[in-house]
């Protein structure tokens, strides 16, 4: 009867080791997995604007009834607050956040719409209608 209390015992101490060691492997691995995933990051990270490029976006007020949502503080823009203005999607935000996020990321960070070309993609030009013949 000894034997089998000692044999249970053994195999409870043995399961509950194999669970811990799986345990540690995955925690290994997963902090592996994470700095294998921030080195190809950091690799093809973009850059953010420059103060120079900042300073070529507009900038507008807030009119009467153009209250809208900040997305990247969620507080709202109320009348009279100056915000930035992107160019093509034309989303609003507050000055110093939209600064502070385009800083770090060269896109809208309601719709993502780059602000930059990339390197393989030339200055974007804006070409004008055609005139009809007279």
């Amino acid at each position: 009867m000894t034997w089998i209390v000692v044999l249970a015992l053994f195999l409870v101490g043995t399961w509950m080791s194999l669970v811990f060691f799986v345990y540690v492997l995955m925690l290994s691995c997963g902090g592996l997995w994470a700095a294998a995933e921030e080195a190809a990051a950091a690799e093809g990270k973009e850059r953010g604007l420059t103060e120079e490029e900042l300073e070529k976006l507009e900038e507008g007020k807030v009119g009467a009834g153009g209250a809208a949502e900040c997305a990247v503080c969620l507080e709202e823009i109320v009348e009279g607050q100056v915000a930035r203005v992107l160019p093509g999607c034309r989303h609003a935000f507050h000055r110093p956040c939209a600064d502070a996020w385009l800083q770090a990321h060269p896109a809208c960070p309601l719709c993502r719409a780059r602000l930059l070309p990339t390197p393989s993609q030339p200055q974007l030009q804006v070409a004008s209608p055609p005139t009809p013949p007279p």
